[in-house]
């Protein structure tokens, strides 16, 4: 094995393996902090940055395996990719939240109800525990079945 296969396997490994893993225990920390009304900003950016640190790694593979960082096609299928992904999936679920918000407007609840409430903490601390669940269930199912995530 040479150096430089181990410093690639090694890449590869913290930031396929072991940033995904770290963003759930840091997710999962700030959903905890969150339900007992302690700070968890922290935490939760954490989990965002080691999410950063392994799309971009992932990235970064991705244009040394199209012909490295001079070739034009594969920063054009990142850049289209990116496009794709912010079309397809960003902008759907934004709309979503902006249906929810305005029902919830027009019904009343944002008025009656604020956020600080102890009974709204606990069931967003619950729904997200939930979702972070799910999230690394289905990460670890694809992981240990290679389709990868």
């Amino acid at each position: 094995m040479s150096l430089d296969g181990a410093i690639t396997n090694l890449a590869s490994w913290s930031g396929n393996t072991m940033m995904p893993t770290l963003a759930g225990m840091f997710f999962a920390g700030a959903v905890y902090r969150y339900s007992k009304e302690g700070p968890f900003e922290h935490l939760l950016y954490g989990g965002f940055a080691s999410l950063m640190c392994s799309g971009i790694l992932r990235a970064i593979e991705g244009f040394v395996q199209h012909a490295g960082p001079t070739s034009a096609d594969g920063y054009w299928m990142a850049v289209m990719g990116l496009v794709n992904w912010t079309a397809n999936v960003i902008l759907p679920v934004f709309a979503l939240t902006q249906l929810g918000a305005m029902a919830l407007h027009m019904g009343g609840v944002v008025s009656e109800i604020y956020p600080g409430s102890t009974w709204i903490r606990k069931f967003v601390a619950a729904m997200g525990a939930l979702m972070i669940s799910g999230i690394v269930r289905l990460a670890e199912s694809m992981i240990t079945q290679a389709h990868g995530i």
